[in-house]
């Protein structure tokens, strides 16, 4: 889904964590995309889930693709080989 001339800015952030006391520090680097209140009902379906990105630089513009991963949910289902509790 594209909307018309939606915009965002890419947002840097350095994070300070102090150790020993404060005796040193380790800094490290994050980097946020905004989503635009307009495109949060086409992510809302993805939230909590664990996506795959892939960026590529492809004639000077940045692509940004998220796959949902698969994930394996074993409490959830059993196996074929263990045996089922017998109900009451």
């Amino acid at each position: 889904m594209v909307e018309d001339d939606i915009t965002v800015k890419l947002y840097r952030r350095l994070g300070k964590k102090r150790y020993l006391k404060g005796k040193y520090s380790y800094e490290h680097e994050r980097i946020y995309v905004p989503i635009p209140s307009k495109l949060h009902n086409t992510i809302k379906p993805f939230l909590n889930e664990h996506l795959k990105i892939e960026i590529t630089n492809k004639n000077g513009s940045l692509i940004v693709a998220l796959h949902p991963e698969k994930t394996f949910r074993h409490a959830e289902n059993t196996s074929v080989k263990s045996p089922q509790k017998p109900s009451p």
